[in-house]
């Protein structure tokens, strides 16, 4: 292999999502030399990043921190094919965070999970996967993982345009204590407290992270606020890890999250007047006990609990209750064959309550069955091949079945990698959208429509990586994506009401993604990473596709001119973005954001760091306005963050 480092590949690698069993590897394959980074996309069995065909990023999570980012959303935006909205969200930070992967935009079409919980709601317009993206912090994370198009179905539904999985870290070493501490401008700070460390056979992980922002939200038309703090977020996150080493061969893990926020929004619109405050809670807890019943098969049993309680207005109030049980096996049928089997359980239990001119509650409960199986088959050592499906059963849906298949062919000593993979996904209506139930909420009344049918989403990719030297890698994947009977909502006049329908067409994203990334030794040890993705979303009456955008640039460099001292330089820019349909509106502005950053380590103890945000003071837009550009917000501008990391 190269000796390319960990470090260089900085904010993403071409990889496959979280660990089924974490530290454990096949007895057969410890006899022969790893690349050191593994992937889990693969219903979570861990395997090296250079087997696996599937379209999949891995964050460096101590390289992103190096940088001076700290937020899931700003780390998501280093992703070649991923745009997330500007500012941390729609409204900035401590708000919600719209991902864009590969052109499917929005929580329909993204799935989260945390712990290997699966964060779903079959409320049909709620907002888990935002609303987690723009409050997680990369403090309480030891793994991130992103998975491209549909081939992260295997997952369930709700995975059409892709995966975000999520894992708290376990506990390792002397027990240790991190105190951090940033502020900046917008009245801003963040603090938090993390202490892990493993003794016998117990180890543990514990992260308290505080974090506020005013915000400064302003109009494209100069209009501010004139309500104080308007735009002030707040939010307090816990993360804890317990593991139990049994013996050699079985772990118990515990794992427990919580998230309470507030934020207000000041609507500042004169077709709609409004100031609210936004309140979410959640928690989740996880308990998976994980078994090497022999050398060829282990086995895995998780239990896990999320709530999601939100207020996202007066008289407007979402209550979530999710349950999981899975049970998962895999098997070595020999060095070349091993074969991954899930069964698992999902109840989501899902309450809305609006008030409006008519009090209407309504309630979604479903269970859904799953069964998941994932062949993997290597014919030579050099070539890997997976074929996975997963079929759902829902008291909502009818059965349906997810695919995938996937191939990574190595040559050239190691230096060239070709890999490709196919999948389909679906998304299946809510019980309210398949009902006849009306529903209020401050911008109209929705109908729903018993003869609504799944959304179905098909993807294919193909790329390489080569190693131009042994510092020096690029990377090159195409991909097109198809996504049709879209569901959304008409103007019925029968129902004087807003009607749950497919849409006629369907929806293509066709598009490639090239990343370069290197390190100059010889320059002060310098690292640089550059990415570009290109993309056509546009629907069947060639119209873009809403919240896409056709291009998007995200770089870094940095540099030591000594062995304490780090400073670097980011950009984020993108070109050609949506934002509503069918509207003269939903064009916005291209924009491109500069970032400077420092890090210098005192001693063992201390390091200090200061970052520069928007450093040319951008005005772009971050929330376009579906009536009048005029009244759409722009971004707070240049800010200034500082702070230091203590360390015993």
């Amino acid at each position: 292999m190269t000796s390319i480092n960990k470090a260089l590949l900085g904010g993403a690698y071409s990889v496959v999502p979280a660990l089924l069993f974490a530290g454990k590897v096949w007895a057969n394959m410890e006899e022969s030399e790893l690349p050191p980074i593994t992937v889990s996309a693969h219903y979570g069995l861990e395997i090296p990043r250079d087997k696996t065909g599937v379209s999949v990023e891995v964050l460096d999570i101590p390289q992103l921190e190096e940088e001076s980012i700290y937020t899931v959303a700003e780390a998501l935006t280093t992703i070649p094919g991923v745009y997330i909205t500007p500012g941390g969200g729609s409204n900035q930070k401590g708000n919600t965070a719209q991902i864009i992967i590969r052109g499917m935009s929005s929580d329909s079409y993204t799935s989260t999970m945390v712990d290997g919980m699966r964060l779903s709601s079959n409320g049909g317009d709620t907002i888990i996967t935002s609303n987690v993206l723009g409050r997680t912090d990369l403090f309480s994370l030891g793994n991130l993982e992103v998975v491209k198009g549909s081939q992260g179905a295997v997952y369930g539904g709700g995975a059409m345009g892709g995966v975000i999985l999520m894992e708290t870290p376990e506990g390792s070493g002397e027990p240790s204590l991190t105190l951090f501490n940033e502020a900046g401008s917008h009245h801003s700070y963040t603090g938090n407290v993390t202490t892990q460390g493993r003794i016998d056979d117990l180890a543990w992980f514990l992260s308290t992270t505080y974090s506020r922002t005013d915000n400064d939200m302003s109009q494209a038309n100069g209009k501010t606020s004139t309500l104080r703090n308007a735009f002030e977020s707040e939010i307090w996150n816990e993360a804890l890890r317990l593991d139990y080493y049994a013996n050699k061969d079985t772990q118990i893990t515990l794992t427990y999250r919580r998230e309470d926020s507030e934020y207000g929004y000041d609507s500042m619109d004169p077709y709609w007047s409004s100031y609210n405050t936004y309140r979410f809670r959640s928690n989740l807890a996880t308990l998976r006990l994980q078994s090497q019943l022999t050398q060829q098969w282990q086995s895995s049993l998780m239990l896990g609990y999320y709530t999601f309680d939100a207020k996202l207005a007066e008289g407007y109030l979402q209550d979530m209750r999710n349950f999981q049980l899975e049970w998962k096996h895999a098997y070595q049928w020999c060095k070349h064959q091993t074969t991954i089997a899930t069964l698992a359980w999902n109840r989501n239990d899902y309450d809305c309550l609006s008030d409006g001119t008519v009090h209407n509650q309504y309630r979604n409960l479903e269970n859904v069955l799953s069964v998941g199986v994932e062949h993997m088959v290597s014919p030579t050592d050099n070539w890997d091949n997976t074929v996975a499906l997963r079929a759902e059963h829902s008291n909502i849906h009818d059965a349906l079945l997810s695919i995938r298949a996937a191939s990574s062919y190595r040559m050239n000593h190691d230096k060239t990698r070709v890999f490709g993979s196919v999948g389909t996904g679906y998304r299946a209506p809510s019980a309210f959208q398949r009902s006849d139930s009306k529903f209020v909420s401050g911008y109209g009344v929705y109908v729903g429509n018993p003869n609504l049918d799944c959304e179905e989403s098909f993807s294919i990719d193909g790329g390489i990586e080569h190693y131009l030297t042994d510092a020096h890698k690029l990377s090159v994947t195409l991909f097109y994506e198809q996504r049709h009977k879209a569901i959304g909502c008409n103007w019925n006049t029968e129902h004087n009401a807003y009607l749950y329908e497919n849409m006629p067409g369907h929806w293509n994203v066709l598009g490639t993604e090239i990343s370069l990334c290197g390190t100059l030794e010889q320059q002060w040890n310098t690292e640089y990473k550059l990415a570009w993705t290109y993309t056509q979303p546009k629907t069947s009456d060639d119209q873009q596709i809403p919240s896409s955008v056709r291009q998007c640039w995200t770089a870094d460099i940095h540099t030591s001119p000594c062995k304490e001292l780090t400073i670097g330089m980011g950009l984020t820019a993108a070109v050609g973005r949506a934002h509503y349909a069918s509207t003269p509106y939903s064009k916005l502005d291209n924009y491109y954001s500069l970032r400077l950053y420092a890090q210098y380590k005192v001693n063992d103890n201390m390091t200090l760091h200061v970052g520069i945000e928007n450093l040319t003071n951008q005005k772009f837009v971050t929330e376009g306005h579906y009536m009048d550009p005029a009244y759409s917000f722009i971004s707070a501008g240049t800010s200034i963050h500082a702070g230091c990391t203590l360390t015993f």
